[in-house]
């Protein structure tokens, strides 16, 4: 528990240690951009309740972000997995919020547009919860004469292929599949954590690889040797060794991770658990249509429809012919009797985790529960089950007393797990 904390009687007595913190927070060894208010009170809090995400007896006063002027010296092109241009303004370094800022991301080209933006312009800049730096503002009377006008490219950047805008959409994106940066956000993203979690494989080794032609495709991990990892710079035997054996391991992580790290659009981890729950296998999904994956609960029309497309895309059907011959699991496990009588302690039951367990990390977690039929989710409802809690467990506990969910410890959980 935060120890700058105090027991408030009226509004008046809040907001004087709303003013107070505005300025002492600047000598605590952390970053904070607001005040938390809450009312003490149990009974009440039960009888306020929650929105769909929040707790109505809580709210975060915020402290206006600090704003400094600077120029805007270059604007640059990233280029994401999914093809999406961002503009980055490259700026003059400037003292923000106890660091040193020197680039901002400026979104898209309707907001370039918004702002009538120009090489050269003085702008304000802040940081967006206190984290990210953004362009709030530019003063165009601070506008020298040489200053031009900025425009989106009409290529890209990386593969110099024509770029696209589609109807209702903010975004510009390069749709070229062998553009360089899509591939390296491809292979940055099916390499990450939450997916096939290939440990070692960053963006530092990504972009080596690819720039000495070893990869072309996610597929080509599995087709790296250690002889061909060390003719890279700086790669010994044992580190080649290490890298193809953390390539090999990711063999065996489950469906739902598998089809996250393929990159879908709007496919996050949530969903691809539960499109894998419908559909078992990759076949399943490649053949379904959009109307079918819409029927998933839980997956909206924009996500059905992206999922069908990508399926459409003859380069995407042939890297799953390939991912298919490399032993990757493309299918749900096959359940034996044990399991399947496992599976009937959690079918049909919906778990949430909250707080940092004793001996698991929640994804370990998370996979016991829905490798014996639960479901684990991100937020508390009325229709969660149970609480996994941990230390420092935050606001989801909260609520979740609020509903009187039950708790249950890590050790707890085990027990339920190992019920025959």
């Amino acid at each position: 528990m935060n120890p700058n904390r105090q027991l408030c009687y009226s509004l008046e007595e809040v907001w004087e240690y709303y003013e107070l913190w505005d300025t002492e927070r600047r000598n605590l060894p952390y970053m904070t951009d607001g005040v938390v208010v809450k009312i003490n009170s149990v009974l009440l809090q039960k009888q306020l309740g929650f929105t769909q995400r929040f707790p109505r007896w809580a709210i975060a006063l915020k402290y206006p972000a600090q704003e400094v002027p600077t120029i805007v010296e270059a604007v640059t092109i990233q280029v994401g997995r999914t093809g999406a241009l961002t503009p980055v303004a490259e700026l003059k370094p400037v003292q923000l919020a106890g660091t040193t800022v020197s680039r901002a991301s400026l979104h898209n080209s309707d907001r370039i547009s918004a702002l009538n933006l120009h090489i050269g312009d003085t702008v304000i800049v802040r940081k967006a919860g206190e984290i990210i730096p953004e362009v709030v503002r530019l003063l165009p009377e601070l506008r020298p004469s040489h200053a031009q006008l900025f425009q989106m490219p009409s290529c890209c950047p990386e593969c110099q292929q024509p770029v696209v805008r589609e109807k209702g959409e903010a975004v510009t994106r390069c749709i070229n599949t062998s553009c360089p940066a899509i591939l390296r956000g491809s292979l940055i993203h099916f390499c990450s954590r939450d997916a096939l979690d290939i440990n070692g494989v960053g963006e530092k080794l990504v972009q080596q690889m690819v720039d000495h032609n070893l990869l072309n495709s996610v597929a080509d991990l599995y087709d790296l040797t250690v002889e061909r990892l060390m003719n890279m710079e700086r790669m010994g035997a044992k580190l080649a060794t290490k890298l193809i054996g953390a390539i090999g391991n990711s063999k065996t992580q489950p469906w739902p991770r598998v089809l996250y790290g393929l990159g879908i659009r709007q496919v996050g981890s949530v969903n691809a658990q539960l499109l894998t729950e419908r559909f078992s296998n990759v076949e399943e999904l490649a053949a379904a249509s959009a109307a079918s994956i819409e029927g998933v609960y839980g997956i909206g029309p924009e996500i059905a429809q992206s999922v069908y497309q990508w399926f459409q895309v003859p380069a995407n059907q042939s890297l799953i012919e390939r991912l298919k011959t490399t032993g990757l699991q493309l299918k749900s496990e096959v359940k034996t009797q044990t399991t399947a009588k496992n599976n009937l302690q959690l079918v049909g039951k919906t778990f949430v985790i909250t707080g940092t367990l004793p001996t698991m990390k929640r994804d370990e977690a998370k996979d016991l529960i829905q490798k014996a039929g639960g479901k684990v989710t991100n937020s508390v409802s009325a229709k969660t089950n149970y609480v996994v809690v941990g230390e420092d467990a935050g606001s989801k506990l909260e609520k979740a007393q609020s509903f009187g969910i039950q708790q249950l410890s890590e050790s707890e959980l085990r027990e339920m797990l190992e019920q025959p």
